[in-house]
């Protein structure tokens, strides 16, 4: 079997990648483990523009953003499935901090222009629900969202198997060689091979040198149905998105000292610290699940070429923001492999030798 791409992961990465690179007209071959619980299949999916306690904008995140929700909307009709959720995002203040924080910002002229469209003051609706903490006030964060991840995987899946373009393997990068026009695993002869296995990348022979900085996440699903307004994501030191049925995924812990992968008591704990802090309503809860995100250097995406070996690339380090950066890198990465296109400095896999 000759392809163009041979893909290593159907995460989020690797997925953008191959559809991208299916509607570039290549072929492609996605080699995955199909496990339940994965980084892209666990994550929270959150998109949001503003973050932290210094409300930081990237200048590129709009272009960014901007490409990654047209061409979610796009592929919700082609994959026939829902899975993009626009939704406003109510910003709660921690503390009288981080309100002047915010007040300083806004007003400062060139910052308050580049902030322009994403936000604005928080209706009364959310001042007078007794639910929700708002002794600090805050705003309403614009253009933000949230993305079932694993509703899209599975469309993408289904996708590709309907082109005999996917394979369920478990991949040892011992068994893959590089040969003068590509590389070969098993049958397979592919032109180029793309990386996209997440957190545990620097696991196979070819990018042990990453210096991967993987954090544990752990999440809840709660059942909170007295919690209004819910069509509104809450945010304040941890986030509660509502998905359906009076139901809210709640997280996040960031570990980066994690000795496993699985849930612990202590990470139940913060979680339900992070709720409290944001709603004083009653709630059950349903599930408690965890996975690691790819980090390499904060959540800057790196990618590009094997320094050694042409014929393999790297697509990882999405993080936290992989939604809203995701499509964008996978669309440059497939660029530069085909046409030439150039990798920004701060994204290029080059700077971390």
């Amino acid at each position: 079997m000759k392809v163009d791409f041979l893909i290593i992961g159907q995460g989020l990465a690797g997925s953008l990648f191959a559809l991208h690179a299916i509607e570039r007209g290549q072929r492609v071959l996605v080699i995955d483990r199909d496990e339940a619980e994965t980084s892209s299949r666990v994550a929270a999916g959150l998109i949001t523009p503003i973050a932290g306690g210094r409300f930081h904008l990237p200048a590129s995140l709009p272009t960014r953003l901007a490409y990654a929700s047209l061409w979610y909307e796009r592929y919700e009709s082609a994959l026939e499935a829902s899975f993009f959720h626009p939704t406003p995002i109510a910003r709660l203040f921690q503390n009288e901090a981080e309100k002047q924080r915010w007040e300083d910002k806004i007003a400062d002229p060139a910052e308050a222009a580049k902030l322009d469209g994403f936000w604005q003051p928080l209706p009364d609706t959310y001042k007078e629900n007794p639910g929700i903490a708002r002794q600090h006030g805050g705003f309403l964060m614009q253009k933000g969202g949230w993305m079932d991840l694993p509703a899209f995987l599975d469309a993408t899946q289904r996708f590709l198997l309907a082109r005999l373009s996917y394979a369920i393997a478990e991949f040892d990068s011992r068994e893959l060689k590089v040969t003068s026009s590509g590389a070969r695993w098993e049958n397979v002869e592919a032109a180029q091979v793309i990386f996209a296995q997440g957190w545990q990348a620097d696991c196979n022979r070819f990018f042990d040198w990453l210096p991967m900085n993987a954090a544990k996440g752990e999440i809840l699903e709660l059942s909170a149905p007295d919690l209004q307004p819910d069509d509104t994501i809450l945010n304040s030191g941890g986030w509660a998105i509502p998905t359906r049925n009076g139901r809210w995924r709640v997280g996040s812990t960031y570990d980066h000292n994690f000795e496993d992968v699985s849930t612990t008591e202590a990470g139940r704990l913060a979680v339900l610290q992070k709720f409290h802090s944001m709603v004083d309503v009653d709630f059950a809860m349903i599930s408690h699940r965890a996975a690691v995100r790819p980090i390499i250097r904060r959540s800057t995406p790196f990618i590009g070429r094997h320094p050694q070996h042409p014929q393999l690339a790297l697509l990882n380090g999405f993080g936290s923001k992989g939604v809203i950066n995701g499509p964008w890198f996978a669309k440059l990465l497939l660029a530069h492999l085909l046409d030439g296109a150039e990798i920004p400095m701060e994204n290029d896999l080059a700077i971390l030798l």
